[in-house]
Formats: structure tokens, C-alpha cells, sequence
């Protein structure tokens, strides 16, 4: 049984770098499902349901269940109109209580925002996405751009069984998705929301106490040699992580190392990039202080760093988050970069960049019916030759709590410090379905 898990979820967390494999990778999920149910046990049961999980398969040893995966959001601008269309499906399994697999195969055809339509012309990558097919004109800046992009994501983990049935002890996880390191709103390294990548992971904690071993592969942004697939099109950066972190209830700290060097036919005049963090929290009643401090080998210049705080009560967060990011944090100039398909791992911008953030939520984690955002600050980042001011506040009604499927209205509004910048501006409002926002 595990076999079949492990070479089914091996499959699935193939990332794709092109739009072409997403249509094809869709129906894998169900796929999987369907491998997945012989070997189960003669007392399985399956069921459907659109109230709950959309399909569950159980038995005395394992339990799977699979969802779709949904977007649909009718977009307007000041002067455009479009659609943000996200389809595709997801699972979770646990077997005997030691492993746990999941995954997520997405594609998704959208008019981007303002915002993300300058960022995505500038860097031909989509933040958490990768690259993509365009559908409408790169250098034609006066109309949104509309892109068609596939992502996929999973893992599998083995972990120690605890006496009251807590994972704790060593633990082993293969995986492609986005790490993310430190409590921070922004953490400055590695952030969950980046383009995911594969890495290996060996571990030990407990309640308090974690320490982790990885092995990543990233996507370089040069071209290597031509192949018979697309793989081989771009240079890879081969790395190890590092990281350890206490934890109670009242404040933590954690500790990160890695590094990172690009793997190409002529190695002796590319180096390796290291880079350290260290983050933590401190809770005061109701306040929580977060902070992060960050530091790699190619910058000559001091800590990257940000300080935030948040006030909880009941349903309600609100916080503040401020960073700054020192030039050269993520590499350049010919050497190793601390970045996966071109985008700076951590903090979109890259280096010699600031931003200040306030930001409230409103969410019933017990019971989720509403969900409320906003958020407004502003950001400088010499890399992409942003001066900028935003303000955007979302409104989401949960329609079905497993499938993560909510109603949604937000809006979105990018104001330029000066307006002779040629940076991005404008309103954008999204209304419909999305998926992926009451378990982030």
C-alpha cells in the first residue's frame, strides 16, 4: 500500500515549468485516487458528498479524501474587464498514523491586477506560479496582461508516533512546495507563498522543539544546454538548509542556514551563495511582537531586517509589519542567486527594498462563516523601480469548509508616490468563487 502511495505522490509532485504538461497533470489527482483504493483494505468504503469532502475513501488503516479545486472571479478595472479562472483538484491521506500525503494540481487562466501585470512584464515570472504562456501582448503596457500558467504541489511524510497520538520524534518528508522559515508576516528567506520547488527533509521534534535537515533544488533563470524536454532548458541550483526552533506558548526563536550553488557546465566562475536568519515572537497578553534579522554572503552591507506586532482578540487581528531588505540579499552579478525561476526566494522585491504594512483581519477559526481582510502600506524597491502606495479589503462568505470554497468581493487600489512614475497604478474589484483562503 505504501508503495503505491509513494510512486503515485512521487508523480504528482512534479512541477511543471510549462503550461503545456497542466491540462494533462489535472486528471492525475483522480488518478491517484483510483490507485489508491485497492489497497486499502477488503472493509473500504467510499463516499461522495457535496456538503463535505467530494469524495472520502476510508478503512480501518487509511483515510483519503479529495477535493476540487476552484476559482472563478469576474475582474474589472478602470478600463478592462476579465476573468480569474482556477481549476483543478487536491487530496489528503493518512496511513496507520505514521504517513501523511497530499497534493494540489492547478491551472489557471487570469487578467492580472495592476500590480502583477507590471511585476510579471518585468521579471516574465508570476509570483507564486513561475512562468507562463501569455495570452495578450508583453509590451503593450496599456492593457492587462492575461497569462495561462499550471502549478503542482504535494508531499509524502513519515513520522514517529507519539504516546497520546502527537507526531513527535524523527519525521522524513519528500515534497514539492514552498518552504516557509520564522513567524514573520514577511518572512525575509523563505516564504510559503513563493514558486514551489522539491526538497528532502530529515527532522526531529517535539512539542517545543524542532530541528530539520533539507536538500532543495531550485530553477535557475539562465539557459543551459538544449535537451529533448524542457527540463533541461535552464540551469538548476542544487542546496541544503539547516534550521532550529524553540517554541511555547509565550515567545520562540529559530535559527536558519543555508546554501545554495548553481549547477552548470562551467562551475569555476559561478559561487555559492550562504545566507543565515534568524527570527522569533514574543506574546504580551494580547500583543504579539515578530521579528526577523537576515544576513547572506553576497551583500556588503549590514542585516536585512523586520519588526511587526499584532493585537488579537476573539475573531479580530490587527498588525503592523515593517522590513528592509540590504542590496545584493539575494545574490547577482554572475554568481548564485537565493532565488527559484528567477524570483527572490522570501521578499518578492528582492534586495534594497522597504515596505511598511498595516493590516486587520476578521476570522472565526472554530467556525468559519465570514472572512474579512484589508490591507494598506507601501513599498520601494530600487530592483523593479517601485515607488507605490496600496490599499485593497476582501470580503469572503464560506460556501463549503472542506473544499476550502468561499463567495468572494475584494478590491484593490495601487497609487504612485509620483505620478511621472512608470510603475503600476489603478483599481482593480474581483467578484465570485475562490478556493484556498479559509486553511492558507
Amino acid at each position: 500500500m505504501e508503495l503505491n502511495l509513494y510512486m503515485q505522490t512521487t508523480f504528482l509532485m512534479k512541477n511543471n515549468l510549462s503550461y503545456i504538461y497542466g491540462r494533462t497533470d489535472l486528471i492525475q489527482i483522480f488518478i491517484l485516487a483510483l490507485f489508491l483504493s485497492p489497497t486499502l483494505s477488503a472493509q473500504n468504503s467510499t463516499s461522495y458528498s457535496i456538503k463535505s469532502h467530494a469524495i472520502t475513501l476510508e478503512s480501518e488503516r487509511a483515510l483519503i479524501v479529495v477535493d476540487p479545486s476552484l476559482t472563478f472571479l469576474y475582474v474589472a478595472g478602470s478600463d478592462f474587464n476579465g476573468f480569474d479562472n482556477i481549476r483543478g483538484a487536491k487530496f489528503k491521506a493518512t496511513i496507520d498514523g505514521n504517513f501523511s500525503a497530499g497534493g494540489e494540481l492547478l491551472e489557471r487562466q487570469s487578467t492580472l491586477s495592476p500590480f502583477l501585470t507590471d511585476f510579471s512584464r518585468k521579471s516574465d515570472r508570476l509570483p507564486g506560479w513561475g512562468r507562463f504562456k501569455t495570452l495578450s501582448s508583453l509590451t503593450d503596457t496599456d492593457i492587462p496582461l492575461k497569462v495561462d500558467v499550471a502549478r503542482a504541489t504535494g508531499f509524502i511524510e513519515w513520522s514517529e508516533k507519539g504516546d497520546k497520538s502527537e507526531a513527535q520524534g524523527f519525521n522524513a518528508r519528500l515534497a514539492n512546495e514552498a518552504i516557509n522559515f520564522g513567524w514573520s508576516h514577511s518572512p525575509i528567506l523563505l516564504n510559503r507563498y513563493d514558486i514551489p520547488y522539491p526538497s528532502a527533509k530529515l527532522g526531529w521534534g517535539n512539542t517545543n522543539l524542532n530541528f530539520d535537515l533539507r536538500a532543495f533544488q531550485w530553477i535557475g533563470n539562465v539557459r543551459g544546454p538544449l535537451g529533448s524536454t524542457t527540463e533541461p532548458l535552464f540551469n538548476r541550483i542544487h542546496g541544503a538548509l539547516a534550521s532550529g526552533k524553540y517554541s511555547s506558548e509565550s515567545w520562540g526563536v529559530a535559527m536558519l542556514f543555508g546554501s545554495a550553488k548553481e549547477v552548470s557546465q562551467d562551475t569555476s566562475n559561478i559561487n555559492n551563495i550562504s545566507a543565515i536568519s534568524i527570527s522569533g515572537f514574543t506574546l504580551l497578553h494580547n500583543i504579539r511582537l515578530l521579528w526577523e534579522v537576515a544576513k547572506s554572503s553576497t551583500t556588503e552591507e549590514g542585516f536585512s531586517w523586520q519588526l511587526g506586532g499584532e493585537y488579537t482578540q476573539d475573531n479580530i487581528k490587527i498588525g503592523v509589519n515593517h522590513y528592509v531588505t540590504q542590496a545584493d540579499l539575494y545574490g547577482g552579478n554572475g554568481g548564485t542567486e537565493w532565488s527559484n525561476a528567477g524570483i527572490p526566494l522570501g521578499i518578492m522585491t528582492g534586495g534594497n527594498s522597504k515596505s511598511s504594512v498595516i493590516y486587520a483581519e476578521f476570522r472565526n477559526i472554530l467556525l468559519p462563516k465570514w472572512i474579512i481582510l484589508s490591507e494598506g502600506g507601501t513599498l520601494k524597491s530600487t530592483q523593479y523601480d517601485y515607488d507605490l502606495k496600496w490599499v485593497k479589503a476582501n470580503i469572503s462568505r464560506v460556501i463549503i469548509e472542506d473544499w476550502d470554497l468561499c463567495g468572494r468581493v475584494s478590491f484593490e487600489y495601487i497609487i504612485p508616490v509620483d505620478n511621472l512614475s512608470e510603475g503600476p497604478s489603478g483599481w482593480i474589484i474581483h467578484m465570485g468563487i475562490i478556493h484556498g483562503i479559509i486553511n492558507p
